[in-house]
């Protein structure tokens, strides 16, 4: 059935619940407006059943969005979200009597007792079938806000170890590890149950904090590239103490004080290896990574090193991992990239700056898409990419504004790869003056 036979439908039902709220039975324009909906669906089911869906405030026939101008579509899009239908199934034989009856139980006034398709069939229509739009399980949505809250109060956990730690230093402070490989090792386990969650929490960001997030965010990316390369467990760990830990030489600078940036830039890696080597129950894996991480496969970097050096492994996943957040961050001194061209940006880097296999290793455990890409679907809504998907080009998206334009109430998830939505492009948060994180 072509989609100018499915708008014909709809034109005829929204004609048909105006001529019946404004005229009476007898009068002509009720009769022509009915017979015009039974001659409209009769075309429709010729070769079987006819059906209309409501997705996201848009009409649909199967696959096909129709035509959000056409006459009635409005009107129609918002009759279905009003009395809470998501599809509507016209059958071969639909009568007149169906007609009147649909037309009769639409007047009704929405209310959360309302079931359309219960009304018809109570009132023994069957040539037209409803099914109604079921809200989201509140208690799974309950569930959901709860292990969001746990998996932010971890990493914020993680934040609080770094704070303690960099009060510690002094001059001749002994800074103590105390439980933050405990707390690693818990972001560990949740990332193995669900790495598409604590993707999310990578996402957040603080000014005022700015290296503190820095740290717990290169964390999370270098789990993902250790788990890509299946590191056992405990180097898991290892990996992400390190990673948390790479940067704490910069504690030892003032950082307010911009004639100290290059001073910071060029030292903080030797001083953070020092800082380390005060701390006893630090795997000397982790001295190695504060020192190195800012090392190049090819020769290059920093501090100076012998020629044809080979930094450790964990020291060249932290890289990427640093190096990914950097250029996610929208600060004067990063990138300011969205998560799709800081991906492709790393490629570009690969085996000059950053090295070529870990690096790989990354780009495909993130995918085309990132989790935390703010994307504009094909129906024009706008949503931010909660999980990779089977297809990389076909993410699970989080839905933020609907094709309108509106911020949605209550937001929902999309499999890209169950719909017929797809990408049309990735959208900058800041254009939209939107923090992504809070949407994950």
């Amino acid at each position: 059935m072509s989609e100018l036979v499915a708008i014909a439908v709809v034109t005829s039902l929204s004609s048909a619940r105006k001529a019946f709220s404004l005229y009476p039975a007898v009068h002509p324009e009720h009769s022509g407006a009915l017979d015009s909906l039974v001659a409209a669906v009769a075309t429709a089911t010729g070769a079987g059943p006819c059906t209309l869906n409501l997705h996201l405030g848009r009409l649909y026939h199967e696959s096909q969005v129709l035509a959000n101008d056409a006459p009635g579509m409005r009107s129609m899009a918002d009759a279905f979200e009003s009395h809470r239908i998501e599809s509507m199934t016209f059958n071969p034989g639909f009568t007149r009597t169906d007609a009147t009856t649909l037309l009769e139980v639409l007047a009704l006034k929405p209310s959360a007792d309302l079931d359309v398709g219960l009304a018809l069939e109570d009132r023994g229509v069957f040539g037209v079938v409803v099914q109604r739009l079921v809200e989201p399980d509140a208690a799974e949505a309950e569930e959901r806000e709860e292990q969001r809250g746990r998996d932010r109060a971890m990493y914020l956990r993680l934040v609080t170890a770094l704070r303690r730690i960099n009060t510690q230093l002094g001059p001749a402070g002994s800074p103590s590890l105390g439980d933050t490989a405990v707390v690693v090792e818990n972001l560990m386990a949740r990332f193995m149950e669900d790495s598409a969650a604590v993707l999310g929490l990578a996402t957040m960001r603080d000014a005022s904090e700015a290296d503190l997030f820095h740290c717990v965010n290169t964390l999370i990316y270098a789990l993902t590239i250790g788990v890509g390369l299946e590191i056992p467990e405990e180097g898991l760990t290892a990996l992400g103490v390190c990673a948390l830990l790479h940067d704490i030489g910069k504690v030892a600078f003032n950082r307010d004080d911009p004639g100290q940036e290059e001073r910071v830039r060029l030292q903080h890696p030797r001083v953070g290896a020092e800082i380390l080597a005060r701390m006893p129950e630090v795997d000397q894996a982790a001295m190695l990574v504060a020192f190195e991480h800012h090392f190049r496969p090819d020769g290059t970097g920093w501090p100076e090193m012998e020629p044809n050096y080979i930094a450790h492994p964990y020291s060249r996943i932290v890289s990427i991992a640093d190096r990914y957040d950097r250029l996610t961050t929208s600060a004067p001194e990063a990138g300011g990239l969205t998560p799709d061209r800081a991906i492709v940006q790393l490629l570009r880097e690969a085996t000059a700056d950053l090295d070529r296999t870990f690096a790989r290793v990354f780009v495909r455990e993130m995918g085309a898409f990132p989790v935390g890409c703010m994307v504009r679907l094909s129906d024009q809504s706008v949503g931010v990419v909660s999980a990779p998907g089977e297809d990389p080009l076909q993410p699970h998206v989080r839905l933020v504004y609907g094709p309108d334009g509106l911020t949605l109430a209550t937001k929902t998830g999309t499999d890209l790869a169950g719909s017929e939505l797809s990408i049309i492009e990735v959208v900058h948060p800041d254009d939209l003056r939107e923090t992504v994180s809070d949407h994950l």
